[in-house]
């Protein structure tokens, strides 16, 4: 078998139509195997991908597609083929000229080359060539502005026009979006992209849209020969929803204890972070009381109050009374312009002697 035979190739002619990998795009493409209906939805496309990116054990295929196992791995060899060899064609080997022409083996396959350089025999060696018919057959990238529509489940349906695209191969549209929180937007403190959705339409429609954020989306059109890339960066969106309070924190309890040297005490409160609140947590209110005798018959409560970034996950409080009841308050604060947003109240029960003495 030449080197420009693999076989991967022959999965490509049994799985149907296949897909090329989008350059810079971290996630890979499954594969569409059907030969009456090469797509069916975008959808159903994006089941396989998570678990083709790197060498699949072909034990995964079976649990996660029963009764798709055949079609789970062959998709598999196609995705690991097609990480190595890039779209397009390599010139005949009496074009190549210069160092394309030395009869070294410099290179073994295209992912070892620069660009959209590929790994070409000259007919004594291998060296890393530019290919021909780049493009042939490729589809063009839409055309229009993307537009969006917030619709009222609360979903954010995006549509673009791709009417001049001619393409025997059935198309797949990569759709990828970056944000940033703020008032306004910036580009400069965008997240990186991120591919959020593969289909065969036209258009998407996306569930994870926060209303703090700014977001941008680009679209790319993939086939069976490769992609052009994708769009511009589209104009800023955000959702015309107010963003939520932030969530109460959650997991409240006490870490460590330390018994002074003048019979206080010292503990640490931790709590667990939210993974993605609307809005990032300013910072955390942190209430404690307890209730102290007095001469008096009614006893006297005492309160205290500290605050401590939205960063960190942990608050130390000293000189705690080892024999009274202590009652922890937590309660996150975010920002939203103008206005204080405030998640709800977790209260924590304690009292130091016990604690100390239970961590003995």
């Amino acid at each position: 078998m030449s080197r420009s035979q693999s076989p991967a190739r022959s999965s490509r002619q049994q799985a149907g139509k296949c897909y090329q990998v989008l350059p810079g795009v971290i996630q890979v493409f499954p594969v569409v195997r059907h030969t009456q209906s090469p797509v069916k939805s975008g959808r159903q496309l994006a089941g396989i991908e998570p678990h083709c990116v790197h060498v699949v054990p072909p034990a995964l295929c079976s649990p996660l597609f029963p009764k798709k196992n055949y079609e789970c791995l062959t998709s598999c060899e196609f995705l690991k083929y097609i990480l190595l060899v890039k779209q397009g064609d390599c010139p005949a080997p009496e074009k190549a000229s210069g160092f394309a022409a030395a009869c070294v083996e410099s290179c073994e396959v295209d992912n070892e080359c620069s660009g959209v350089k590929k790994c070409c025999s000259n007919g004594c060696g291998h060296t890393c060539q530019v290919p021909k018919t780049l493009y042939k057959g490729v589809p063009l990238k839409p055309r229009k502005e993307l537009r969006f529509t917030e619709l009222q489940s609360g979903q954010l349906e995006i549509k673009w026009s791709s009417k001049f695209n001619i393409s025997i191969e059935p198309v797949i549209y990569v759709v990828q979006r970056r944000w940033n929180y703020g008032i306004h937007p910036s580009e400069d403190d965008a997240t990186p992209w991120q591919t959020v959705a593969q289909t065969t339409d036209e258009r998407v429609q996306l569930t994870d849209i926060r209303p703090s954020r700014w977001y941008q989306f680009r679209v790319a059109a993939v086939n069976v020969h490769g992609t052009r890339g994708f769009t511009a960066p589209s104009k800023h969106f955000r959702s015309s929803k107010d963003p939520a309070a932030p969530p109460a924190p959650t997991s409240l309890r006490l870490a460590n204890s330390t018994v002074n040297g003048d019979g206080s005490v010292t503990v640490t409160i931790v709590w667990d972070l939210p993974e993605e609140p609307d809005i990032p947590v300013h910072h955390y209110k942190v209430f404690w009381s307890w209730t102290v005798s007095s001469k008096s018959l009614v006893p006297t409560k005492k309160k205290r109050r500290k605050t401590t970034d939205g960063f960190q996950n942990s608050v130390i409080l000293e000189r705690l009374q080892p024999d009274c009841d202590y009652v922890v308050e937590l309660q996150a604060i975010a920002y939203w312009g103008q206005k204080r947003l405030k998640s709800t109240k977790v209260s924590l029960r304690f009292t130091p002697t016990h604690v100390v003495n239970n961590s003995k």
